[in-house]
């Protein structure tokens, strides 16, 4: 255990971590990581996670990743928030419920204001309503960010488009989606209405049939790495340019909505000199955090006044 411990502040040191938190209320099924980087900024802000990881040290793995990423994708938007997250473990079908959440909420609320939390993967605006009954610190109880945040992945694919071709029209682009959550779905949506062929995969592929009524074409999950594109766009999990993958890649540009594409920092190296462009995923995902600093700070939210 003493090992242990000592390899985890190693981890804290090396990656400038303040404070890593770890709760468990067994009664509710209650096990979470809560990660905070860095509050130079202002308190840390970051959605709550549900996720039914392989093993509790992947999902500290993540939760580290992710809050790191909040740091710079707060800095980089030029708000005053720092850079937190929080994980759950467990599969949010059968893990979630009201008891849980009001449990997590107050563990929010001891943690003083240090971190505040929204909704993420596994979590709805439904579930930040039931924490709100047990803590201040939270935000989206009125407001899905998805939106917003693939609004700004869309935009960011346009001016990837205006460097790479001189054209930033997305009509007969063909871009292939990695996930049809809220983020990939609406995506999705937005490249149809502009015109672009699109090509999508998901996990599960029931989400994957609205898409196909609209004429995109569907790849099982390990093939979308492979399809031939002008824009691959990851929109579920983070990890998914590595050594196993970069090597199938046939696109262009690399610009989605999910955090942390890159395994490691020398894969970004690696698509330059495939001469790939990467929109940094803390940049061009940044629209669902600037609509919840946005929200907390002024109240009043749209598209015309965040972007």
């Amino acid at each position: 255990m003493l090992l242990q411990q000592s390899y985890m502040f190693e981890i804290m040191e090396k990656e400038d971590f303040e404070e890593v938190v770890f709760s468990q209320d067994k009664a509710n099924n209650l096990k979470v990581i809560v990660a905070i980087h860095d509050t130079t900024l202002g308190p840390a802000l970051g959605g709550t996670r549900i996720w039914n990881y392989r093993s509790e040290v992947e999902a500290l793995k993540d939760v580290l990743r992710l809050a790191k990423a909040m740091t710079l994708k707060a800095a980089a938007a030029g708000l005053n928030l720092g850079g937190g997250k929080a994980v759950i473990i467990g599969d949010p079908g059968k893990v979630k419920s009201e008891a849980l959440l009001q449990t997590y909420g107050r563990f929010i609320q001891s943690l003083g204001g240090r971190f505040i939390t929204a909704e993420d993967v596994g979590t709805t605006v439904q579930d930040m309503k039931i924490i709100r009954t047990e803590t201040e610190y939270v935000v989206g109880t009125k407001l899905d960010p998805s939106p917003f945040t693939a609004y700004g992945v869309y935009r960011g694919i346009k001016a990837c488009l205006e460097h790479v071709y001189g054209d930033k029209s997305v009509e007969d682009i063909h871009v292939a989606v990695q996930g049809l959550g809220k983020v990939g779905g609406e995506l999705v949506r937005l490249l149809f209405e502009s015109g672009a062929k699109v090509t999508v995969t998901d996990i599960d592929k029931d989400k994957a049939k609205r898409f196909l009524k609209m004429g995109a074409e569907y790849v099982e999950p390990s093939r979308i790495y492979s399809v031939e594109c002008d824009v691959f766009s990851p929109c579920a999990l983070g990890g998914v340019i590595n050594d196993s993958t970069i090597k199938r890649l046939k696109c262009r540009i690399i610009a989605g909505g999910a955090n942390n594409q890159l395994e490691s920092e020398k894969h970004g190296d690696l698509l330059a000199e495939m001469r790939i462009l990467y929109a940094p995923d803390y940049i061009i995902n940044a629209g669902g955090l600037i609509a919840v600093a946005h929200k907390l700070q002024y109240g009043k939210l749209s598209k015309e006044n965040i972007f």
